[in-house]
């Protein structure tokens, strides 16, 4: 990057030792890079920030008008007491402001219109690729660092187009006309204003880049206060069970006071570099005084004109200040584009092939699912599935025990493809999953998992989610096949009642059977239980799996599950170990080979004189 002054050109590497020195982060991506792809944000909207350019150039030459009359006045009114024209000049001065700062409402209105469409295209943009991420993305980012990203980094760019980009055109455009005037005017002592300029650049030159570094890490460092705070918010019942509060307290107060750390580095910056830079225009200002002064004495020089060239100079550094404000905004929003676009450059794992194959509705999909020597792993050290095979036809029900950690929801979550296989593959009906587009993929399935989430909003709506163009009268009748109807029916507002967000006014029994609920709306092909029954009681337990007995038939199943009891009459138990498979078969095959389920069994209902008669999964 190469480049100075207070605009974005201004934003450079470098620094300085000593009272400036900052902890650095490398500045990754280029300005040049940040703009280019900011303005293609904005490719539609060129035509409005063109007419706003254009106003603010009529406005920054109507600017140096008023100079011009003080000359006139100086140099030809007040001598020759030509009182008439007086009058004349004032309403032409009037006319002058007026017509410019009309000239600037529209500029200013066109540049909010075009600000508030960079927020709503970014905010679409980030978001519908946030949502193509896998799941991976979501397991390295903390959800407080997405929100921020989403919602505070935008919002600063936005800022800074709306309020930024206008002041910086009036003030760089204003300099470079002043410039040119006072060139105008008197070339030896425009000369002694324009050897400021690559002060000028050289100040704004070191402290863009200190600014832009630190404004990073501002944003990292409210990135950390917002996770604390949303995890604090999420997990309040753990806090206050374990009257955890003051400790909840203590972390956001360290998160707290590293973010207004890092402001106080960035606002050390401003205070240092702002005086530092006007007293160059302080300098200037008294050389131009002194020479002029010297020329008036001289004869070589009116007093009109030394009055109208301070004029000009005054007017030539008034910009300075509101450019170092600028300067720091603008280099707080280059900081933001930078997280933004860092996200919108992730890759999801799960790509999508080109031409993939649309497996249809389900009038055309069998649901005959193959794992084949499927190996799988989430750091490289350690492989969580080796070698796994199982061949479950249509309408089979797989059931997938073992203890906690032997790899029976990894091994379900590459049926919908969630993750990608190291080795082997997972077919459905002979096409492996990684040749089929996701939707078509993932339309075909319905998964019920342990951790129910539920959206804010009502029952109805969270219930239709499994399937959008269902009616009222399907989305009651999954509710009732789910035994959730009782529950709902008894709530404020029934069906059109709100469930508080994620769920939170109702149980965890209550929210795993609207889960069940959405799953037996969608009607799939092939349908996963991840402990899909782990929070309801056994007697309600009993009337879902007798409802899910419908779902099933015709239909391939995957059930993990910790009750023994609902799976006695599974096609196909596998017993997972380590990341394999140590024993299948039926239910009473395993038991008579008294192997690893016979003992989990036996562990499970060790306590009771007989295991529960099970109802048929």
């Amino acid at each position: 990057m190469r480049g100075g002054g207070f605009g974005p050109g201004a934003m450079m590497r470098g620094g300085i030792p000593g009272v400036w020195a900052q902890e650095k982060r490398d500045l990754t991506t280029p300005v040049p890079v940040l703009l280019r792809r900011l303005g293609a944000v904005l490719e539609d909207r060129k035509p409005i920030i063109w007419r706003a350019l254009l106003a603010v150039a009529l406005a920054s030459a109507l600017q140096m008008v008023p100079p011009y009359m003080t000359r006139i006045i100086v140099d030809e009114v007040i001598p020759r007491e030509s009182r008439n024209l007086l009058p004349l000049i004032l309403v032409a001065l009037a006319l002058v402001h007026a017509f410019r700062y009309g000239l600037l409402y529209i500029s200013r209105v066109a540049i909010a219109s075009v600000s508030q469409h960079l927020v709503y295209a970014m905010a679409r943009v980030l978001f519908e690729h946030i949502q193509r991420l896998s799941l991976r993305f979501f397991e390295k980012q903390g959800t407080g660092e997405i929100i921020s990203r989403a919602t505070s980094d935008i919002n600063i760019l936005q800022q800074a187009m709306q309020g930024g980009v206008i002041q910086s055109a009036v003030g760089l455009l204003s300099m470079v006309a002043y410039a040119i005037v006072l060139l105008a005017l008197d070339w030896k002592l425009a000369l002694i204003v324009l050897t400021s300029v690559p002060l000028l650049v050289v100040a704004s030159h070191v402290t863009s880049e200190m600014l832009r570094v630190r404004y990073i890490k501002v944003q990292e460092r409210m990135s950390g206060v917002n996770a604390v705070l949303a995890e604090n918010i999420t997990g309040v019942r753990v806090a206050k069970a374990f009257a955890r509060e003051s400790e909840q307290s203590a972390r956001f107060t360290d998160r707290n006071r590293a973010n207004r750390d890092a402001n106080m580095s960035t606002a050390t910056v401003q205070a240092i570099s702002g005086p530092l830079i006007q007293q160059v225009g302080v300098i200037c200002t008294g050389l131009v005084l002194w020479v002029g002064a010297v020329r008036v004495g001289e004869g070589t020089m009116t007093i009109g004109t030394l009055v109208a060239f301070v004029s000009y100079m005054v007017t030539f550094f008034a910009p300075i200040e509101d450019l170092i404000r600028v300067n720091a905004t603008i280099q707080q929003a280059l900081a933001s584009a930078e997280r933004v676009f860092e996200f919108l450059d992730e890759r999801p794992d799960i790509a999508e092939k080109p031409g993939a194959f649309d497996l249809g509705g389900d009038d055309t999909v069998h649901g005959h699912v193959r794992l084949e020597d499927v190996w799988f792993r989430y750091v490289p050290d350690k492989a969580v599935l080796r070698g796994v095979s199982i061949d479950a036809p249509p309408g089979t029900v797989v059931a997938v025990v073992g203890q906690t950690g032997s790899g029976k929801t990894s091994l379900v979550n590459l049926i919908p493809r969630f993750y990608d296989v190291e080795r082997g593959r997972v077919t459905i009906d002979g096409r492996d999953v990684r040749d089929l587009t996701i939707a078509s993929l993932r339309a075909t399935i319905a998964v019920v998992l342990q951790e129910t989430f539920l959206f804010s909003g009502t029952i109805r709506e969270n219930i239709r989610y499994g399937r959008l163009d269902a009616t009222d009268e399907e989305v009651e009748q999954a509710a009732r096949e789910a035994h959730a109807d009782g529950f709902i029916l008894a709530l404020p507002g029934g069906f059109d009642g709100s469930i508080g967000e994620a769920g939170v006014m109702l149980s965890r029994g209550q929210r795993q059977r609207l889960a069940l609920a959405r799953a037996i709306l969608r009607d799939p092909r092939i349908l996963v239980l991840d402990e899909a029954t782990s929070d309801v009681d056994t007697e309600t337990e009993i009337l879902i799996q007798r409802a899910l007995e419908r779902v099933m038939r015709g239909r391939t199943v995957f059930v993990i599950a910790h009750r023994l009891s609902t799976i006695r009459s599974a096609d196909l138990i596998c017993v997972m170990s380590d990341g394999v498979i140590v024993e299948r078969g039926t239910h009473d095959e395993l038991l008579a080979r008294a192997g690893a389920y016979r003992q989990l069994y036996e562990a499970q209902f060790q306590t009771v004189g007989s295991a529960p008669t099970p109802v048929a999964v």
